[in-house]
């Protein structure tokens, strides 16, 4: 097999996954579209087989195979599956979302392999590229996922209207022949974390949180009147837990330094009355005017 010229195809598919992604104009998702419907059998397989390395491959197995060991096995396990039609199999690459990134990846593994021979100046500069995707990437808001989930297409509007957002499809043909689609659904780590914040305010709304500095008192055994919150940080604050906790939670949940600090009440200073003595006068009769 003639490896370069299957890799070169990979990267113009790739680079018109990157426009996509970048632009995602119904143009550049038409030009990715008709490049596919009209590449051979042989270059979408070798196609998907880059696009499920680049998706599957951990770290771990990078550490403990080399690229020609990852690229043979996935190779050979795709070629153990049954293949659909042509058109199908296009179809399945098309849909996945983040094709570029799965690309990259796989692109990245297989282009030290000896199989693998010098390109021309004017094929495309695959590393040029990547670093154009990595910027961009950086420059919009990359989406860790609390969870996901795969639902059908009458499960992804009510979905999508509660936060989460779509980042993959899977098209299956059925042994009925028919097509079927499942889309994988992603709530974003950033959501669920603003939903706790959320919850743990309106606890605050209803005074829960004075009630939780009286129990941690209460249970480390101290007096709740020696909790003082202070109008700026005073540095060094007593080694309690009750203290450490609540600026713990000033700072996770407010995004500040906390001010908290404890006195034992017992050891305040009690001002003393300030009373000064008056010496006694004494009044002569004879030197009075009346």
């Amino acid at each position: 097999m003639n490896y370069s010229h299957f890799i070169n195809v990979t990267k113009k598919v790739y680079k018109l996954a990157c426009n996509r992604q970048n632009s995602n104009s119904v143009e550049a998702i038409q030009q990715l579209e008709n490049y596919m419907y009209q590449l051979t059998f042989d270059e979408i397989k070798f196609i998907q087989t880059i696009m499920y390395l680049g998706r599957d491959t951990t770290d771990e197995e990078r550490l403990k195979y080399s690229n020609r060991e990852l690229f043979e096995s996935q190779k050979r396990y795709l070629e153990r599956k049954s293949w659909s039609k042509r058109e199908l199999e296009a179809d399945h690459i098309i849909a996945k979302t983040p094709l570029d990134e799965y690309l990259q990846k796989g692109l990245e593994i297989v282009k030290n392999l000896d199989t693998q021979l010098s390109c021309d100046n004017n094929n495309l500069n695959i590393e040029n590229e990547q670093i154009h995707v990595k910027n961009q990437k950086e420059a919009n808001f990359m989406s860790q996922y609390y969870k996901i989930e795969v639902v059908s297409a009458r499960f992804v509007n009510s979905y999508l209207e509660k936060g989460w957002v779509l980042i993959d499809t899977t098209r299956e043909l059925s042994s009925f022949g028919e097509i079927t689609i499942t889309y994988h659904m992603g709530y974003p780590t950033n959501s669920y974390i603003a939903d706790l914040k959320g919850i743990i305010e309106k606890y605050e709304e209803l005074g829960l949180f004075e009630e939780l500095k009286k129990r941690l008192c209460e249970k480390e055994g101290i007096n709740f009147q020696g909790l003082r919150e202070e109008s700026l940080y005073l540095g060094n604050h007593p080694k309690n837990e009750t203290v450490n906790f609540l600026n713990h939670y000033v700072n996770v949940l407010k995004n500040k330094n906390g001010n908290y600090n404890y006195v034992e009440p017992s050891s305040e200073k009690k001002e003393e009355p300030n009373i000064k003595e008056t010496a006694s006068v004494t009044v002569n009769e004879d030197d009075l005017p009346f």
